[in-house]
């Protein structure tokens, strides 16, 4: 018994040397906006090539809650609901410098359950609720109007496989302190635009991922992406051909296999309506914390907020489990 303690205790050591160093890599989420969300500007994307013949997966949740509405002129828009996302991601190691990642998502749309909770927090922190106080609790609607006709209107749950990105990376630095990765992404138009699970087009898009080690606790990483957007089947005549998106943050080891992450992103607009909100140009930060075990996996919880009130979502939540193989 007291050789099979000294063998447990030793196997804790061990896993918790091993773990008392940051490995946060950037929390996979990006805007969810709900109509800027179903084009293909990447979520981040490793800074490291896998192993050859090795890789890794994960299996992620992001739950976001939207309600905002304007009136300009002759333009009007609502967007107010509720999108979980879950996504199932693989990523495998090609040869010492390419990598495939690909990724599978399943999209729900509906009215949602979150309005009292996010008001009621609202109300007790002295936060303004913008929008919300013009619109009916719980509702689900979607709707953009020039000069009182509807251009487009969604009030029905809508669930579905979203479009799905495939993306092929190349390393083209890698250090013991740091790493960069050129990517290249093809979003395949899999969903369905009448349901809010996909453009209905191709989009292409290239993106530099980067990190940079300071010491054995503090890690930096960014990412900036451009993509060129087919015309799709999503108010095509007030689509962009093109967007942009930078992303930057850092991680810190707390403590043992725990990783404290906050990371800021940016990005451009995909319409161009003369309603910036509704466009989707945003500035959002994700912060939470990330936990590794002794046995290889990988646990996250990420809040999101939107730092450019009502052009995202108020709130997201990011739950996730990462494990390598």
């Amino acid at each position: 018994m007291n050789v099979t303690w000294k063998s447990l205790r030793a196997v804790l050591w061990f896993g918790t040397v091993a773990a008392s160093t940051v490995q946060a890599e950037p929390f996979v989420v990006r805007s969810q906006h709900p109509m800027m969300a179903l084009f293909g500007l990447p979520a981040p994307l490793p800074a490291r090539m896998p192993t050859p013949g090795r890789g890794g997966a994960a299996l992620a949740v992001d739950w976001s809650n939207f309600a905002t509405t304007e009136a300009r002129d002759h333009l009007a828009y609502t967007l107010d609901g509720e999108v979980v996302e879950t996504r199932a991601t693989l990523t495998y190691g090609l040869s010492q410098r390419f990598a495939l990642r690909g990724q599978v998502a399943y999209r729900s749309l509906g009215n949602g359950a979150l309005d009292g909770t996010i008001e009621g927090w609202h109300d007790a922190f002295g936060l303004p609720n913008g929008s919300r106080d013009k619109l009916p609790e719980d509702q689900l609607l979607l709707e953009y109007q020039v000069s009182g006709v509807t251009a487009f209107q969604l009030e029905r749950e809508a669930a579905g496989v979203a479009d799905i990105p495939l993306a092929l990376g190349y390393q083209l630095v890698e250090s013991g302190s740091g790493a960069l990765a050129g990517w290249l992404s093809v979003k395949v138009p899999v969903g369905n635009a009448e349901d809010l699970t996909g453009s209905g087009a191709a989009d292409v898009a290239l993106s530099l991922a980067g990190e940079r080690r300071f010491g054995e606790r503090w890690q930096a990483f960014g990412q900036v992406n451009l993509a060129w957007l087919g015309e799709g089947d999503l108010l095509p005549a007030l689509q962009q051909d093109h967007a942009w998106s930078v992303m930057g943050g850092a991680s810190w080891n707390a403590w043992r296999g725990l990783d404290l992450t906050a990371q800021l992103e940016a990005n451009s607009g995909v319409f161009d309506s003369g309603l910036d909100d509704f466009d989707g140009g945003a500035v959002v930060l994700t912060f939470g914390g990330s936990y590794r075990t002794v046995g290889g996996w990988r646990f996250d919880l990420g809040l999101s907020e939107d730092i450019q009130a009502d052009a995202s979502p108020d709130v997201v939540f990011n739950l996730a489990a990462h494990r390598d193989f």
